[in-house]
């Protein structure tokens, strides 16, 4: 067991992720991570190492940490890795690796405080605090969160406040050279520091609709959710001011951010293929949607709508540049479709029979599609087979979270899901076609 292992299991679990290779992804990340905590390197114990050596360790910790909230965040599973029990100093600058100097000894709960310049300890400490940050809020959904807390959003002691509260005091909190601005894009892109600092703005913006969009009223017309509550007892259809402009000024800020970066250079536009932006873009796509499709009286405007569906559509030009070199991100044009098509069924009737009945096992049917080309024959659990029974999703949002989400596997029509609770829709999941009064069952997952 050595450094050397670990890094080349990440590589493995990046690789296999990239590639859309089944769940081996979670394999060779859970043997990295269960390597490095029997190597204790997420503690300062290795004093009798070299400061370069020192350094590394600390380096291939925080890079076992990415890569468990990165595929937390896709598959909709708990992280390993717990804050608790992270005692490791943050890494340095490359200048400070190679000259083998001591650390600072700053730590993710420490650096808030930090009193010097970025430019003094380098831009990786900041992305690593706003992953963690970013990965608080993540990890609501895994447990789906309206469903669970019983505390409202709006408590200040309830999970989801607090969570956004520190991600607010962060973004406060970052120094001028690291704010977005144009200008600050461009000395960071010429110091090769470009795709953290795109990064962390990404991140920063779009975790304020993660679980924010839990909280938009589906007004289709034709809901029966109208007696249904979550756990804090708010009607499915209640309307928090606040929460809604929170998500939809972050949505469309997140969207900026890319339409600037996708039109302005190759330097720009590779700066923005990463995944913590293809994960950014998955938490700001429902948002989008429901600007195009909900007819929300605040936000039915004509231009809101358009600029809605404009920036949707650079998501699928995105996916489509990002789709030659990662095959994972043709899996995630499909699934941005099918979340449009789930739209397009559930608020005009236009049903794409291609899309939302597809078998989820070959073509683009959605979240479960696999490259046509090169077929995985990697683990995909199915209904039944370990994965949850599909007609317990109690929303579109929920639906779309499931289809967005665990890439491992291929759950069959689950886009038909929304359309149980849409009076005068005759499809049924399990049946095929079935009376347009069938009732469904709404239990939380």
């Amino acid at each position: 067991m050595t450094l050397a292992n670990i890094q080349g299991n990440l590589v493995l679990a990046f690789s296999e992720f990239i590639n859309n290779e089944g769940s081996s992804h979670w394999m060779y990340a859970g043997t990295a991570i269960r390597m490095a905590q029997i190597m204790r390197l997420n503690k300062e114990y290795h004093q009798s190492h070299t400061l370069k050596e020192q350094e590394i360790r600390r380096r291939t910790f925080w890079a076992c940490l990415f890569m468990d909230k990165l595929l937390a965040f896709f598959l909709t599973k708990p992280p390993t890795l717990a804050a608790i029990n992270i005692a490791c100093a943050l890494p340095g600058t490359d200048a400070s690796l190679a000259y083998q100097e001591p650390t600072r000894g700053i730590t993710v709960a420490t650096l808030g405080s930090f009193a010097g310049f970025p430019s003094e300890i380098g831009i990786l400490p900041y992305l690593i605090k706003t992953v963690c940050l970013y990965g608080d809020i993540v990890d609501m959904n895994v447990c789906n969160h309206r469903f669970v807390d019983k505390a409202q959003p709006t408590d200040p002691l309830s999970t989801f406040h607090r969570s956004h509260a520190a991600m607010k005091v962060w973004v406060d909190a970052l120094p001028p050279s690291l704010t977005w601005s144009e200008q600050n894009y461009a000395n960071h892109a010429a110091l090769g520091q470009g795709k953290a600092f795109v990064a962390i703005h990404f991140l920063t913006r779009s975790a304020f609709c993660v679980a924010h969009q839990a909280y938009l009223p589906q007004l289709d017309g034709s809901s029966i959710l109208m007696d249904a509550v979550d756990a804090a007892g708010w009607s499915l259809l209640h309307r928090e001011p606040e929460l809604i402009s929170t998500c939809v000024s972050n949505a469309l800020a997140t969207a900026t951010m890319a339409s600037y970066l996708y039109g302005s250079s190759a330097r720009a536009r590779s700066d923005l293929q990463s995944v913590w932006v293809a994960a950014s873009l998955f938490s700001v796509a429902n948002t989008l949607l429901w600007l195009q499709y909900s007819n929300d009286p605040l936000y039915a405007d004509a231009a809101t709508i358009e600029k809605a569906e404009a920036f949707f559509n650079l998501v699928l030009d995105i996916m489509n540049l990002w789709g030659v070199h990662w095959r994972a991100a043709r899996q995630w044009m499909h699934t941005f479709r099918a979340m449009r098509a789930m739209y397009r069924a559930a608020y005009l009737g236009e049903v794409d029979d291609t899309i939302l009945l597809g078998d989820g096992l070959t073509g683009s049917s959605g979240a479960g599609a696999v490259d046509e080309d090169s077929p995985s024959s990697g683990y995909r659990p199915r209904p039944g087979d370990g994965y949850i029974s599909l007609n317990v999703v109690p929303s579109l949002y929920d639906s779309l979270r499931f289809l967005a989400s665990d890439t491992s596997a291929e759950p069959k029509r689950l886009q038909s899901v929304w359309m149980q609770f849409a009076s005068g829709w005759p499809i049924d999941l399990l049946n095929g076609m079935a009376p347009a009064d069938a009732t469904v069952d709404q239990e939380c997952p």
